[in-house]
């Protein structure tokens, strides 16, 4: 599994040079089907690890966000997202990674995280720690959720989801806020300089990575029913001390969606 996850970092920081090599120029922005926009950099770091992937380990599965999915003949499948943060990315923004997760019937084994433009690579083993740039990295230690930094890609997204009660919930009853959002804020609480980071809205390969780097943080991920799996379709990581008092913040007032 160490030459698994050392495999998955060497492409990842390599995906992230093929993104940088775009970063701040011109390129065309293109818009999928689900609105959300691509370019030429995604789908050329997806490719790179794909190629990869098929070259070193060919019978293992892959799911990509730009390119589909190749079934499995070894009992375990890729998760790849070349770049989480592509509104940011487009905007010239350095906040902005390269996601790889490897899972084996339902499990996450392991996370990467690499951030090009900060040369930083988040990187995690279940059961071996989490670590940012080779040194053990850990959640933090605030007990009280008033004093909590709590970091969302989007109010907007927020308040269209879990609507504005629980969004001006979260305001009051928190300490600071920040859009630090996508992959981004998840090496902040893995790395403990905030306390919790969600998402309304997530993928099987944004999930992928992250159950391992915030477990292995010493943290806890799950959805808003406290289930933790790749299934998940939105996510809240925390310190673990402030979970379950925020999921009771938030679950009362989201309102029910209509068949």
């Amino acid at each position: 599994m160490k030459e698994l996850l050392d495999f998955a970092v060497h492409v990842a920081e390599e995906a992230g040079k093929i993104t940088l090599q775009y970063f701040q120029e011109s390129f065309d922005v293109h818009i999928k089907p689900d609105n959300s926009p691509v370019t030429d950099a995604d789908r050329s770091a997806e490719e790179y690890i794909r190629r990869e992937i098929e070259k070193h380990f060919p019978d293992d599965g892959i799911l990509g966000e730009e390119f589909g999915e190749k079934p499995s003949r070894s009992g375990l499948r890729w998760l790849l997202d070349p770049i989480d943060g592509t509104k940011s990315f487009i905007r010239g923004v350095p906040l902005f990674g390269t996601l790889i997760g490897l899972e084996s019937e339902g499990e996450s084994l392991l996370g990467v995280i690499r951030y090009p433009p900060l040369a930083q690579t988040l990187a995690a083993l279940c059961g071996h720690g989490c670590y940012l740039n080779g040194e053990p990295c850990h959640v933090s230690q605030t007990s009280e959720l008033s004093q909590a930094a709590v970091m969302m890609t989007s109010f907007e997204a927020v308040v269209n989801d879990w609507g504005l009660e629980t969004f001006l919930n979260i305001l009051k009853e928190t300490g600071f806020h920040r859009t630090w959002g996508d992959c981004y804020a998840y090496l902040l609480v893995a790395s403990g300089r905030v306390d919790i980071g969600f998402d309304t809205t997530m993928h099987a390969w944004d999930i992928a990575p992250l159950i391992p780097i915030i477990q292995e943080a010493g943290g806890k991920i799950t959805n808003l029913a406290g289930e933790v799996s790749l299934g998940m379709t939105h996510a809240i990581a925390s310190n673990g001390l402030l979970h379950d008092v925020f999921l009771q913040l938030v679950r009362p007032t989201i309102p029910k969606k209509t068949p």
